[in-house]
C-alpha cells in the first residue's frame, strides 16, 4: 500500500480514525450512498491546484487554456472559468462544452491535427481567441472560412522539433515520427508565404512535448531550439504556447518537480526570445490528483502463488493501466495495521488486460464488499471511459467540505442503446 498519500492528495484525501477520507466524508458513505464504481473529486483540491499553478507563473503576460480533453465535465470547466482562466480544446465537442461552461471565446485555443472543415469555420464564427495549426493544408481552410465571414484569423504555428522526452512512448508528441506538428523548414515557408495575408495572422508557436514531464529541463531546450529557429529565420513570435505536460506524482516514489520551478525558468527563457505572451495548457496538472475511484470488492481469488482482487470496477471505466500501463496508488478504505499480501487488482472485463494496478499490496483480510480507492483519477479516466462488455458508465460525485453533489448521473442500462435504431 502506498506509503505517504499526503505526498499525492495534499491532504484533501486522507485517513482519520483509519478510514479514508475525501475532504470531510468518508469514502465508505459515499460509496454506500452513491454506488460504486464511482468518481469522487474533491473541489478545494481542484481550487488548491489552479491557484498553485498561476502562483508559478505569475510575473510575466500569460493565458492559462485547461486541457479539456484531461477531463470535460461541464462541473468542474465552470469551476475553472470561474477562476479567470481559458480553455484548450481538439473538437468541436469541447468547444461547445466550453460555450456551455461560459468561457468567453477570447480564452479559447483550437489545438488538434485533425481539424475538420466545420469545427474550424464554427470557430472562426464563434471568434475564438486562436488556432494552433498542425499542417499546411489546414491554412488553407482557414483562409476559405475567414474569407468567408471577413474575420482576420489568429494563428501560431505548432512546431515538430523531433526532440525526445523522458516519458511513455504513446504521450511524446513531438518526435519527428508522430503524427503532429510541422517540421521547422516547413514552417518557415508557411510563415514567409503568409507574411501578408488579409485574413491569416500567424502571431507565433506552439510546441507540445508529451505529457507527464517530471521537469522543467525539456522545456528549456525546446525553448532553446525555437529561439536559435527564430534568430535564423529573423521573425520574433509575439505568442509562445508552450502546451502542456506538467506531471503529477501517482506515486509518494515519483520524483516531480514542484510546479514553481517550472515558472521562473520558463518566463524568463521566453523573455530572452522576446515573446509577450505565453499561453499554458496544463490539463493533468489541475485535475489530476483532485479525484479517486471507488471501486467495490466482488470476489478474491488465490490461485497457487497468485492473488486477484476482482473489483466491479473494470477497462472500461478506467483505461489507463491496461493502455498505458500506468501506475495508480490502491488503497484500503479502512486502513489495517496487519498483515499485506500482493495481489492484482482486476475488473470483470473479458479482457486478460483488465487491470487496475499489478503486484500491490493490500490487507490480507481484503473481502468481498470491501472498498478500494483508485488514486490519480482526475484526469484522462472518466473521459477515456467507454460502454464495452455493455457496462454502463459510472457516477461522478464532487465533495465539498462536508456536502457532495453529483456532477454525473450514473448511466442506466437504457442508456446503452437508447440511440440504436
Amino acid at each position: 500500500m502506498e506509503k505517504n498519500i499526503e505526498v499525492i492528495f495534499n491532504n484533501f484525501f486522507r485517513y482519520k480514525n483509519n478510514r479514508f477520507y475525501a475532504e470531510g466524508i468518508s469514502v465508505e458513505d459515499i460509496a454506500d450512498r452513491y454506488g460504486t464504481p464511482c468518481y469522487v473529486y474533491s473541489y478545494n483540491s481542484l481550487l488548491s491546484q489552479i491557484k498553485k499553478f498561476k502562483e508559478a507563473f505569475q510575473g510575466f503576460n500569460n493565458l492559462i487554456c485547461y486541457s479539456v480533453k484531461a477531463n470535460s465535465n461541464l462541473t468542474i470547466l465552470t469551476i475553472i472559468n470561474q477562476q479567470g482562466i481559458g480553455v484548450d480544446i481538439v473538437s468541436e465537442g469541447e468547444m461547445r462544452k466550453a460555450f456551455l461552461a461560459q468561457f468567453p471565446a477570447d480564452k479559447i485555443v483550437f489545438a488538434g491535427v485533425g481539424k475538420k472543415d466545420e469545427e474550424i469555420e464554427m470557430g472562426i464564427k464563434k471568434r475564438i481567441y486562436c488556432f494552433n495549426v498542425e499542417n499546411e493544408e489546414e491554412i488553407d481552410v482557414l483562409k476559405k472560412y475567414a474569407n468567408k465571414y471577413k474575420k482576420k484569423v489568429l494563428c501560431n504555428l505548432r512546431l515538430n522539433l523531433d526532440m525526445d522526452v523522458d516519458t511513455h512512448h504513446y504521450i511524446k508528441t513531438s518526435k519527428k515520427e508522430t503524427k503532429f506538428g510541422i517540421d521547422m523548414h516547413t514552417a518557415a515557408k508557411i510563415l514567409k508565404k503568409n507574411r501578408n495575408n488579409r485574413y491569416i495572422e500567424i502571431k507565433g508557436f506552439h510546441l507540445h512535448l508529451g505529457s507527464q514531464l517530471k521537469d522543467v529541463v525539456p522545456y528549456i531546450k525546446a525553448l532553446d531550439i525555437v529561439k536559435k529557429f527564430c534568430n535564423d529565420i529573423a521573425f520574433t513570435p509575439e505568442i509562445i504556447d508552450i502546451g502542456g505536460g506538467f506531471g503529477i506524482p501517482y506515486s509518494s516514489m515519483d520524483n516531480v518537480k514542484d510546479i514553481k520551478e517550472f515558472g521562473p525558468a520558463i518566463n524568463n527563457k521566453i523573455k530572452e526570445i522576446g515573446t509577450k505572451l505565453l499561453i499554458l495548457e496544463p490539463g493533468r496538472y489541475l485535475v489530476g490528483n483532485t479525484a479517486v475511484l471507488l471501486c467495490r470488492v466482488l470476489y478474491v481469488k488465490k490461485r497457487y502463488n497468485k492473488n486477484f482482487v476482482i473489483t466491479d470496477a473494470g477497462m472500461n471505466d478506467f483505461i489507463r493501466p491496461a493502455l498505458y500501463g500506468s501506475y495508480h496508488s490502491v488503497l484500503p478504505a479502512k486502513k489495517s495495521s496487519g498483515r499485506c499480501i500482493k495481489a492484482d487488482i482486476v475488473g470483470p472485463i473479458c479482457e486478460t488486460g483488465d487491470y487496475l494496478a499489478k503486484d500491490v499490496e493490500v490487507p490480507a483480510g481484503i473481502k468481498k464488499g470491501d472498498i478500494i480507492i483508485i488514486g490519480s483519477a482526475g484526469a484522462y479516466c472518466f473521459s477515456m471511459s467507454s460502454n464495452y462488455n455493455s457496462r454502463p458508465r459510472p457516477c461522478e460525485i464532487m465533495v465539498d467540505n462536508n456536502r457532495t453533489v453529483t456532477i454525473r448521473k450514473r448511466e442506466e442500462y437504457r442508456d446503452l442503446w437508447k440511440s440504436e435504431v
